[in-house]
């Protein structure tokens, strides 16, 4: 798999889990997610629980940065790079 199509499958993935939060998922592209208000932080706390579960790594304290988790790009790097 390509560096692409490995960035699409993680970016469709995160998408999914963010749907449940916009009826448009254009919507999502650029938008501050964490900052902006759309995800409060108990729906915060469920997206680090499913990213765990979904990409089957572990997110450390460490990682617990709003710049980790912000925006769709932020999250979808913030996987790639756990996943080596």
């Amino acid at each position: 798999m390509t560096a692409v199509s490995e960035d699409q499958a993680v970016r469709t993935r995160v998408l999914e889990f963010l749907l449940r939060y916009v009826d448009d998922p254009a919507e999502l592209e650029g938008m501050q997610l964490i900052t902006g208000g759309l995800l409060s932080s108990l729906a915060t706390v469920a997206l680090v629980a499913h990213l765990e579960m979904e990409f089957d790594m572990e997110v450390d304290d460490d990682d617990l940065e709003i710049e980790n988790f912000d925006t769709l790009d932020s999250i979808v790097q913030f996987v790639q790079e756990k996943q080596g």
